[in-house]
């Protein structure tokens, strides 16, 4: 495992266009990917790849009206004016559903019905993870812990309930990241 300050380090663009199978993103809110060309073309070039099967997408909708929804997104983008962070979720939101109408066997938008715990970036066997925190600086500029897992097993131990009794400690940290993001996705079911 590896730890980052900050997101650049983390390279997401770059994991997002040699994606060869699923990338789980769990953000909440995907402003900063929206407004980056660099993301944007990652992530077409995942979703153009033939052999590239599923983005699952975990994000708040500006019209649910959840009991953790604003102290939450006042965490989120902490010192940030109330009407700039609703914007903001507009804009995410605007460009999660244009992504789904572009690539609509490929793109799943899951609504996140669960208060969110912490950011996280799945791509094919690579986990990326942040956190959440009352301060100016958001949680792109935060630490960044990134670990390669076998994604698709612990997605089965999660469908099963839990991870076996030989697993490592290590499987059993990335167990839980993973099992955050497909609670999330099936919250809504």
């Amino acid at each position: 495992m590896n730890i980052y300050a900050g997101t650049d380090e983390l390279n997401i663009p770059d994991l997002f266009s040699v994606a060869s199978r699923r990338i789980i993103l769990n953000a909440a809110v995907y402003g900063p990917f929206s407004n980056s060309d660099q993301h944007r073309t990652g992530l077409d070039a995942a979703l153009n790849n033939p052999g590239f099967r599923q983005l699952d997408i975990i994000a708040v909708e500006p019209e649910l009206d959840l009991s953790w929804k604003e102290s939450f997104l006042g965490a989120l983008r902490f010192g940030i004016s109330r009407q700039a962070v609703e914007d903001e979720l507009e804009f995410s939101y605007s460009f999660l559903t244009e992504l789904t109408e572009k690539y609509p066997a490929k793109v799943r938008l899951h609504a996140a019905c669960k208060l969110p715990c912490l950011p996280v970036v799945i791509v094919d066997d690579v986990i990326c993870f942040g956190q959440y925190a009352h301060a100016e600086s958001h949680a792109p500029e935060g630490f960044w812990g990134r670990v390669e897992a076998d994604v698709e097993k612990l997605i089965q131990w999660t469908e099963s309930g839990r991870p076996p009794s030989s697993a490592s400690r290590k499987e059993i940290a990335a167990f839980r990241l993973i099992n955050e993001c497909v609670r999330a996705m099936s919250s809504n079911l």
